[in-house]
Order: structure tokens, then C-alpha cells, then sequence
């Protein structure tokens, strides 16, 4: 897996992207906040076409001239300090991140081998997986729950992203939190695959091997900037951005959906294991 920091990254050019955009917004011409922060309009180009290097506390100094609101500005200093460091970060770190890439991206494809991707699921369930399987610490549950359930809102915006969730059969029948609480999951699952731009397919118990079986992944698509690919575990998250690698993931997508069920069958599926 490739662990070094090139000259640009999906992720360096979209802070690129929204550095922009914001300073247009604003009015501004790079001379003009040349002069507003001493920062040269040469390193201010590098920053706009998502070059390395770049500092946060320019970033910091930026935004705040630029009048981005708190919540917004806080999740694009976040993705500038992950993009600024290697590509493997602690789990604590991602949510903010996840939320400014999400919000760009184009398409986002999920295989989750064990549970119910985060994007689909109800605070119930979130809760459960976050307690009993995650071992996250009581106190710090809800906020983590109200972090993941902020992320969803991203697939019902006005040009929400192309979404497809691919899931395993074990994870549709492994009980979360329990009988009261995945019965609600399943028929949220229900409600989900009905929405035009969300597309559920179900891995169904194989008496063969699929590429599935090495984990759970995430991969990302951005209009005019390429894809990357997100893995979790318990301690640590990594990004996948190099091009070749993140082909052979693209590879693993087509296989798994050639061993999934369809839609419908899916949907059927689901609705029955709901009971």
C-alpha cells in the first residue's frame, strides 16, 4: 500500500477547489489577499491547484477573511491537517473529513462485509455498533452517533451523490443491538433502496470465495478529480489514492456486484429478513 505524500491528492485538490470558491465568493482577487494577508500570491496558487506544501494556519487565515461560517470552516481545516500528513490517520479523526468529501463527491460505493454501512443507518443501530462493537466509551457515544447521522444528510440534498451500498447477507442477519432495534434497521434499508439516487445490493451466503471476504471499503468519485479509496479499522483509517491501486478496487466493485443479488432480489431479501 502506497504510504507517500505526492505533489497532489484528490483530497489536496478539493481543499484547492474550496479555497477558491470561497475567495470568489468573497470577491476577492488573489493581489487582494495578498495584501490582506501577506501570504504571496504564488503560494496562494499552489493552495488553489491543491499543491504541496501548505500550512493550516494559512488555511486558518484564509477562511476566516473569506467569512466561511465555524461549521464549515472547522471541517475544511480538518481535511487540510489529514492532507498535510501521511495518508494513514487515527479513527478519531475522519468524521469531519468524511463530511467535506462526501459533499464532493460524484459517487460513493460502499462494501461493508459485517454490518450495515453508516451512511444507511437509524441511531439505534449506530449506537449499538459504536457500543458493542466499536467499544467506544459511553460518554463519547452520542457525539459520535450525531456525527455519523450528520454525514447521511449528504444523500438527501438537492444533487445528491450516486450512491450504492453493497452488503454482505451476514451483515443483514447479524443482530445489532437487538431483535427490536435490526428490525428497524432492515426496514430503514427498505425505505433507503427506494430512493432514486441510492441503489442496495446484497452478497448472498456463497459456498464460494469472492473478493469481499479481505474487508470492507469505500470508494469515492469526484467530477474531474478522480477517486480514492477509504479503509477503517479499529484503530486507524487510510486513504487509497494512488491510481493503480485504487483500480484494482474498481475491479473488486465489478466482481462483487456480479455475485450480488439484483435490486429486487435484494429488496425481497431484506423485507423478509425484517419479518
Amino acid at each position: 500500500m502506497t504510504l507517500h505524500a505526492p505533489d497532489t491528492t484528490v483530497r489536496l485538490e478539493l481543499l484547492g477547489e474550496e479555497l477558491r470558491a470561497h475567495r470568489e465568493t468573497a470577491g476577492l482577487s488573489l493581489a487582494d489577499v495578498t495584501a490582506k494577508t501577506g501570504i504571496s500570491t504564488s503560494k496562494l496558487s499552489r493552495l488553489e491547484n491543491g499543491r504541496r506544501p501548505h500550512k493550516v494556519d494559512d488555511v486558518t487565515a484564509l477562511l476566516v477573511l473569506y467569512g466561511v461560517r465555524e461549521a464549515h470552516r472547522d471541517d475544511l481545516l480538518a481535511l487540510a491537517r489529514d492532507a498535510a500528513e501521511p495518508t494513514a490517520w487515527p479513527e478519531q479523526r475522519p468524521s469531519a473529513t468524511l463530511r467535506v468529501l462526501e459533499s464532493k463527491a460524484e459517487m460513493l460505493v460502499d462494501f461493508q462485509a459485517a454490518l450495515v454501512p453508516a451512511l444507511l443507518q437509524t441511531v439505534p443501530y449506530a449506537q449499538a455498533v459504536l457500543r458493542e462493537v466499536d467499544m467506544v466509551e459511553e460518554r463519547a457515544i452520542e457525539d459520535r452517533t450525531t456525527d455519523r447521522i450528520r454525514r447521511q444528510a449528504v444523500l438527501r440534498k438537492a444533487q445528491p451523490p450516486r450512491y450504492y451500498a453493497i452488503l454482505t447477507e451476514a451483515a443483514l442477519r447479524t443482530v445489532v443491538g437487538g431483535s427490536d432495534v435490526m428490525r428497524g434497521q432492515l426496514r430503514y434499508l427498505t425505505e433507503a433502496g427506494q430512493k432514486q439516487n441510492v441503489t442496495i445490493r446484497v452478497v448472498p451466503r456463497l459456498h464460494h470465495g469472492h473478493p469481499g471476504l479481505r474487508g470492507s471499503f469505500r470508494r469515492m468519485q469526484f467530477h474531474r478529480r478522480g477517486a480514492l479509496v477509504l479503509l477503517e479499522n479499529r484503530t486507524s483509517s487510510l486513504f487509497v489514492e494512488d491510481t493503480a491501486e485504487v483500480k484494482r478496487y474498481d475491479q473488486v466493485v465489478v466482481e462483487l456486484l456480479s455475485v450480488a443479488l439484483d435490486e429486487a432480489a435484494s429488496a425481497r431479501l431484506i423485507t423478509e429478513l425484517s419479518g
